[in-house]
């Protein structure tokens, strides 16, 4: 007689004992192929042999339900897809010719005397001199700026003072740069005995840059469309631009330590180079 509570035991080994007759008898059990999609392993019902009759009531049949087995399979994710972009980089390089027109002017007045009092009252006077006849040279106050002012002793053998020197200089800007040879003279003449440079520069630089770029620009469009033409493509557009470097020189005329009244001073401002770069990258 066979009890309810026996069934899980009597299933477990009927099942075991299948298995062990499939291996004996040389059968071979397939391993459920993996795909992609969650599939079933069907596993056939196992039916109990009814017991001998001994006049009892033959047992009910017990059917063992299908045990199904999942197998899952995770799918690789398909990698993103990135947009290519063909581009030619190229380096484009701008460059103008133009005259400087102003010019900055470093002047000054250097006396020495027995005392500091004397050494800068005569300097004083000596730079009061220079500044008028600056002025009187066509240069407004507000071109004229004081750019340095010292007194100092002069120490001489023995670490003994023998003297003070005052030193005073101006810094002065002709916006009309053909006026810069007179204002030199002008100083000079005054009394300035310390001309130390003449530096040339440009009024308006913005425009000077945006000229020199675009000609940077234009160059690069050359350099691309001489690529493309070589390698047989077509530009259709244009991906990035970058600014590079923009160069204004500043050139100084030779510094002059010290001046005689009788002496011209020549100044030719000549031309100025003004280089830019940009970077561009065409698509095609």
């Amino acid at each position: 007689m066979i009890l309810i509570d026996d069934i899980p035991r009597l299933l477990t080994l009927v099942a075991a004992g299948a298995l062990a007759g499939a291996l004996l008898t040389g059968c071979a059990i397939d391993r459920p192929a993996l795909t992609p999609a969650a599939t079933a392993t069907p596993v056939a019902a196992a039916v109990l042999p009814a017991p001998a009759s001994t006049g009892a009531r033959p047992a009910a049949a017990v059917r063992a339900a299908p045990v199904q087995v999942q197998s899952v399979v995770a799918a690789n994710p398909a990698p993103p897809v990135s947009g290519s972009t063909h581009g030619i980089t190229v380096t484009g390089q701008g460059r103008i010719q133009a005259r400087p027109d102003q010019a900055t002017i470093e002047t000054g007045v250097q006396t020495q005397a027995t005392t500091a009092r004397e050494a800068q009252a005569a300097n004083n006077r000596a730079m009061q001199a220079v500044i008028s006849a600056i002025k009187a040279a066509g240069i407004p106050d507000r071109d004229i700026q004081t750019s340095g002012l010292s007194l100092s002793p002069i120490i001489g053998e023995n670490q003994t003072v023998q003297g003070y020197r005052a030193v005073n200089n101006v810094t002065v800007r002709v916006e009309n740069i053909d006026q810069t040879g007179a204002v030199l003279d002008a100083a000079i003449q005054a009394g300035a005995n310390m001309a130390g440079s003449v530096r040339f520069g440009f009024k308006d630089e913005t425009s000077l840059r945006n000229q020199a770029l675009a000609a940077a620009a234009a160059d690069a469009r050359s350099k691309a469309a001489a690529l493309a033409s070589a390698l047989g493509l077509q530009i259709s557009g244009i991906e990035s631009v970058v600014e590079g470097t923009v160069s204004i020189p500043i050139p100084l005329a030779a510094p002059r330590a010290v001046a005689s009244a009788s002496e011209a001073v020549p100044v030719e401002p000549g031309e100025q180079t003004i280089t830019a770069q940009v970077t561009v990258v065409f698509s095609y």
